[in-house]
């Protein structure tokens, strides 16, 4: 009998056998694209092991409500919460989801009720544009990334202004990495910096070392003590970032579609995924097998098998 978990992977598998009376066997694409709704971006898993998706809707503006998290079970789409504005990263952690959605924090039970975990006031210093969120190592508290400046990084063309120029020199130095406590307490964890000027994703190591997707220059960096060291770099537009049991990580560009994955060490980068049109915070389910991307303008989660 399969599992829920197998039948959803069921796309995956190869159907078929080889044998002389049959035709030789057919695999199945490795890929599988599923609609969710308007421009979701990020996802995790679950109540229930289901995966639960942010989608920041068609208007994307502070007040306009407009946002939802969806569940995901198998090929239905349902909605769990919504009248939320912008929710971006999500996690799931202590038997709740929680979410940033500009300048707040919120956390959502099994039925949708949503609750304010961390409004503005609660932060030390005003957030500007609260993006990815990513669980501690000891379960008790979620880092968020402050994106900073994110309305002075690009042109009047929509493109991200070239890296050392006047436009690139003048991007204001106030992004920053918050840790919020499960019971709302918010304290800075990484100051603002040039080498960390509008972060995006962010993932975190078993022992506390913080991985960054510097979102205007394209770096992957990551943070440890005070002290920063560059993984990868040509990654302009990093949304998403996570690794594997392996040491191996993958990060996404919304910007391009393109979705990387490296070895432990940084080395032989490889491609994933055909197609992607804007690849947001994905989510590495290994027990499963894939890898599952939101396609922030396609409307889709793109499930690869890895």
């Amino acid at each position: 009998m399969k599992t829920p978990l197998l039948a959803l992977l069921a796309g995956f598998a190869l159907v078929g056998c080889q044998t002389s009376e049959t035709a030789p066997a057919k695999a199945v694409p490795t890929q599988r694209n599923l609609a969710v709704g308007a421009t979701p971006e990020s996802v995790t898993k679950g109540f229930g092991g289901k995966y639960f998706v942010t989608l920041m809707g068609a208007s994307r503006k502070a007040g306009d409500g407009d946002g939802k998290i969806v569940k995901v079970d198998g090929d239905k789409v349902t909605v769990l919460t919504e009248g939320l504005d912008d929710p971006k990263g999500i996690v799931f952690v202590a038997n709740r989801l929680i979410t940033a959605d500009f300048d707040k924090v919120w956390s959502i039970d099994a039925k949708g009720k949503k609750t304010l975990l961390a409004g503005p006031a609660a932060f030390p210093t005003p957030p500007t544009f609260l993006n990815d969120v990513v669980v501690s190592p000891d379960k008790k508290s979620v880092l968020i990334t402050d994106m900073g400046a994110v309305t002075k990084m690009r042109g009047a063309d929509g493109k991200l202004f070239e890296i050392n120029s006047a436009e690139h020199k003048a991007i204001p130095v106030i992004a920053r990495v918050f840790q919020v406590t499960l019971e709302g307490k918010v304290t800075e964890v990484i100051a603002p910096t040039p080498k960390m000027l509008n972060p995006n994703g962010i993932d975190v190591m078993a022992n506390g070392r913080i991985r960054i997707a510097e979102f205007f220059t394209g770096d992957v960096l990551e943070y440890n003590k005070g002290k920063w060291k560059t993984l990868a770099k040509g990654h302009r537009s990093g949304d998403g970032l996570v690794h594997d049991s392996k040491g191996r990580f993958y990060v996404s560009e919304v910007m391009t579609g393109r979705v990387t994955r490296y070895e432990a060490d940084g080395s032989a980068p490889k491609e994933l995924g055909q197609g992607l049109k804007a690849a947001a915070d994905h989510y590495l389910d290994e027990k499963a097998g894939v890898l599952i991307v939101p396609d922030s303008k396609a409307g889709e989660l793109v499930f690869l098998a890895l």
